[in-house]
């Protein structure tokens, strides 16, 4: 047995983004879209902007003590650029905006290894400006040949009237190329590519596939019966009420889950006990030899674990260990009360306090009959 979904239910909505706040998230980053189209040095080399992270995929969940002024939000705003990343270097980019920032954000804004942060006085929302270099190579190279091309002119584009090139299909390549540099730069067929985004702290640029990200997590939502984004929400609220290592937190953490949590839940309570058992089972070896896992990346062949280091890991899995047998206990509890004080103890008080008498009350007695007798 385990707690009913009411109890579930309940615990999501105490954990998640007030409506006031979600309300501050979408104003600020609607702002910073603006001011991003309307600086004209800016929206030359722009070519889309789009939300990423944990807000995108609806993953968030809210600070621990939303009392606490150090508490804040992070809503990641990734702008897609023509920026040659063989140019232009992680702190070039930085120079790049810096403009922009001290006339819109004086003394609210600072770099981050892969974004730069903007804060705002009053509100708990930071937004993590993530400025990612040209879409792909096929793109840099039309540029390239474009530029190549562009003694000769017709309506403002570049002819190959004057450029001999020995062979026709030369000629139609670097016609499908430039068509391809158009096509990217004006419409969204450039999301099916990989993006470039700068690491200031390794001093060169990283691969990574937001769309990508986000599309799998809709799709293992789809085919966890719509359980996997809660799943991860209580995971990540777990994580906050616990003494875990700096490393892994957000989005390498959300992935962690997500490489482990079966297709076949039928419930949040057995989505996290199976989803925490799978990582103590998926990476025993790993501890055991004291290193940690690798652990690609959606799209992309990057490790989102590269900044864990093998001492993390260890800590990280420890508490892991204990908290899946905290939460089998819990899921496999004979009464409701049992169930829903096991639960209380993993995920903290925001879990709602079980019923005194033991077993069913009114209201555990209603949601068993309102769900067919099925428990969460």
């Amino acid at each position: 047995m385990t707690a009913v979904p009411s109890y579930f239910n309940d615990f999501l909505s105490a954990t998640r983004l007030s409506a006031a706040l979600r309300a501050t998230c979408s104003a600020k980053h609607l702002e910073l879209r603006q001011l991003l189209r309307d600086d004209p040095a800016l929206a030359a080399i722009i070519i889309d902007a789009f939300l990423q992270g944990s807000y995108r995929r609806d993953t968030i969940v809210r600070p621990l003590d939303p009392t606490d002024p150090n508490a804040h939000v992070d809503v990641d705003l990734v702008v897609v650029t023509t920026l040659d990343p063989e140019e232009y270097s992680p702190d070039n980019v930085v120079a790049r905006f810096t403009p922009f920032l001290e006339r819109n954000f004086p003394n609210h804004w600072r770099p981050n290894d892969r974004s730069i942060q903007l804060t705002y006085d009053g509100t708990p929302v930071t937004l993590d400006l993530v400025v990612t270099a040209a879409p792909s190579e096929v793109v840099r190279e039309a540029v390239i040949k474009a530029a190549e091309i562009a003694g000769r002119r017709v309506n403002g584009l570049p002819t190959l009237s004057n450029r001999a090139l020995p062979l026709e299909s030369d000629i139609l390549s670097l016609r499908q190329s430039v068509a391809k540099s158009a096509q990217l730069a004006e419409g969204d067929a450039w999301k099916e590519d990989y993006l470039l985004i700068p690491d200031r702290e390794l001093r060169r640029w990283e691969p990574t596939h937001p769309i990508e990200q986000i599309a799998w997590t809709q799709r293992k939502n789809a085919t966890t019966s719509g359980h996997y984004i809660n799943v991860v929400k209580a995971v990540k609220w777990w994580r906050l009420r616990n003494n875990v290592p700096k490393h892994p937190k957000g989005y390498p953490l959300e992935h962690c889950v997500g490489t482990v949590c079966p297709d076949d839940i039928s419930s949040v309570s057995e989505g996290v006990t199976r989803s925490l058992e799978g990582i103590v089972s998926a990476f025993e070896q790993d501890v055991l030899q004291g290193t940690k896992p690798e652990l690609q990346d959606h799209g992309v062949a990057h490790d989102v674990f590269s900044r864990v280091t093998p001492a993390e890991f260890g800590q990280f899995y420890g508490l892991i260990e204990s908290a899946a047998a905290l939460a089998r206990q819990a899921l496999n509890a004979p009464t409701t009360a049992e169930s829903a004080k096991g639960w209380r103890e993993l995920l903290g008080p925001e879990f709602p306090e079980p019923p005194s008498n033991g077993g069913f009350t009114q209201r555990t007695a209603a949601s068993t009959i309102a769900t067919g007798g099925r428990f969460a």
